[in-house]
């Protein structure tokens, strides 16, 4: 596992409710919950962990609209 990846879940698992799917939010939140040595790796994480919440969110919805009672329409 590459650094940006390893650092990312490790600083999610700290802190899973205050990351979204905005990049901007995120690269913020790091900026008080991370010392990260550089804005380049800064940015990486905050990408990778957009990617992540925005991936999760879509899966989410996919399962809402899976659960759903199924509606069949009877021909007369």
């Amino acid at each position: 596992m590459d650094r940006t990846r390893r650092l990312s879940e490790e600083v999610m698992q700290r802190h899973p409710e205050v990351f979204g799917s905005d990049f901007e939010e995120n690269k913020k939140t790091l900026i008080e919950l991370a010392l990260i040595p550089s804005k380049q790796l800064r940015n990486r994480i905050a990408g990778y962990i957009t990617k992540k919440m925005e991936a999760e969110s879509e899966d989410s919805e996919a399962s809402d609209d899976s659960e759903g009672p199924a509606v069949v329409e009877a021909k007369e």
